[in-house]
């Protein structure tokens, strides 16, 4: 009987014996191995050396290939959020995961390896971030070199820009704390850094001067910046800063400071007004000029203007920029209650676009062509043409002026200036009823033909008329249907015309 108890106790001895060498076993194994069931960073790491592990989170790793500073573009009140950025490649940043694992592979107690068996938890780690320090400091001067100007606050004059401030004593960045910042963060693997955020960056307190400095260069940038909003035909736009700088009497002070009266109100330079609507007349008057036109055959043809164009009435444009600018220049900053209250911020109208007032106005008022809208008419191979918005609404054949006879119609931009029906052309001789008149230029105009019977071709030359375009009468009363009043009419030979051309009377 006793030998029966035996077998099972020492089987049972067996048993523990094996489990107690294998759980040895596996805590000597743990020692230099992790632990059974270990997860770093989604990695399993059951097994694996420390530079196994390394190398597959290096593989899963996402780091970015540039470093982006954020900051302030320059010192002065005005400066506005900037980036800098360098890429990792050039700091030859490299990461690595073994210190850590060291750490944690020495951290872990092999002979409790037992408890891994529980539901595992994900262990983090940060991978050491290296970098080139001096390559980060050279990046890092170019940077901090525009902020280490001069601690002044100081308006500064130049004819080509107008009034400038200069401003050192707002946003001066705090080198030591901005440069810690960027290098922490590149440290701990970010992909930028806000130097703003991070308070990187500090004011200087005002002076005295310095306060009724800032007061007033307010004054100034109000006035600098809020010109008369011009439209001359091209675009509305205002007088740069440089042009209305130039409107203010300058102090014979350091800087050239404008003159004040003693409410504080800028004083004008005497004519400004009149002498910059003289330029702006000289620069977008289009009355007269010689228009580069492109004609429908696909050349450019150079055309002289007659009576089609704009002239600027600039005595009375005079006047009232002139009272635009006087209270523009009034403005105190609010320094004066009551003057703020009787000026306001702005002058009356001062976002309204202005449309200067004419003595001779146009179909279309811009400098660098007629406009979408208009008839051309080619005399050299006798096409008249009618744009409408860019379209081509009309084409036809005409018959010009008789080149025998020296009557060919003259060329030059004119405009259509009347409209009527019924009406008897007169001249020398001759008394001809048409039913479609549209003069161009004194008695030169368009009108229906009905005693032709073919238009276009070689006619014009022997038997052309005294001088208008005559048209084909269903063609005559569409155009005079649609056609506006002022609309430019465009008349040429081209290049190289085939007679002399006479301005004569019309038939």
């Amino acid at each position: 009987m006793k030998k029966r108890t035996r077998g099972p106790v020492v089987c049972c001895m067996i048993i523990v014996i094996l489990l107690c060498l294998g759980y040895l076993g596996l805590a000597l194994y743990y020692r230099t191995g992790f632990a059974v069931n270990t997860w770093i960073n989604g990695v399993y790491c059951t097994g694996r050396s420390v530079q196994e592990v390394n190398a597959q989170l290096l593989e899963r790793t996402e780091a970015p290939d540039h470093f982006t500073i954020v900051g302030y573009d320059r010192m002065g009140s005005d400066s506005t959020e900037t980036s800098w950025t360098v890429s990792m490649e050039s700091l030859h940043r490299t990461l690595d995961y073994e210190a850590g694992l060291n750490r944690y592979l020495t951290s872990q107690n092999s002979w409790f390896w037992v408890g891994n068996l529980l539901p595992h938890r994900e262990h983090r780690l940060e991978a050491a971030v290296s970098f080139e320090e001096t390559v980060l400091q050279e990046f890092w001067e170019e940077i901090a070199e525009g902020f280490r100007k001069e601690e002044d606050y100081r308006i500064e004059y130049d004819d080509s820009v107008g009034y400038t401030l200069y401003d050192g004593l707002h946003h001066r960045l705090d080198e030591k704390k901005a440069y810690e910042a960027v290098r922490s963060a590149i440290l701990m693997g970010e992909s930028s850094v806000s130097l703003i955020d991070a308070g990187c960056y500090y004011d200087v307190p005002f002076t005295g001067e310095q306060e009724r400095m800032a007061r007033l260069w307010e004054q100034i940038r109000h006035f600098q910046e809020n010109g008369p909003l011009y439209d001359f035909g091209d675009g509305a736009g205002r007088p740069d800063e440089a042009q209305m700088a130039a409107f203010l009497q300058k102090g014979e002070q350091p800087g050239g400071l404008p003159v004040q009266d003693e409410a504080g109100c800028f004083v004008l330079e005497p004519d400004c007004a009149a002498d910059w609507i003289r330029e702006m007349a000289a620069i977008h008057d289009t009355y007269g000029k010689e228009w580069a036109f492109q004609s429908t055959r696909g050349d450019i043809v150079h055309v002289q203007g007659v009576t089609y164009g704009t002239t600027i009435n600039q005595k009375r444009e005079t006047v009232w920029l002139q009272g635009y600018l006087e209270q523009l220049a009034a403005w105190e900053n609010g320094l004066d209650s009551d003057l703020a209250e009787t000026q306001g911020a702005k002058p009356e109208g001062s976002e309204e676009v202005r449309i200067p007032e004419y003595t001779r106005d146009a179909y279309h008022r811009g400098s660098a062509d007629l406009g979408k809208t208009y008839i051309e008419v080619d005399l050299g191979i006798q096409k008249l043409y009618y744009y409408v918005d860019g379209e081509l609404a009309l084409e036809t054949d005409v018959v010009s002026g008789n080149a025998r006879r020296r009557m060919s119609t003259p060329e030059g931009v004119n405009y259509v200036y009347n409209k009527q029906k019924n009406r008897t052309l007169r001249g020398p001789g001759y008394a001809t009823p048409v039913k479609f008149w549209m003069p161009v230029k004194g008695a030169i105009g368009l009108h229906d033909a009905d005693w032709r019977s073919e238009f276009g071709g070689d006619i014009y030359k022997t038997d052309g008329s005294h001088g208008c375009v005559n048209l084909p009468p269903e063609v005559a009363k569409e155009l005079y249907d649609s056609v506006e009043i002022g609309t430019p009419v465009v008349m040429f030979y081209g290049e190289d015309p085939e007679e002399t051309q006479t301005d004569q009377k019309t038939k």
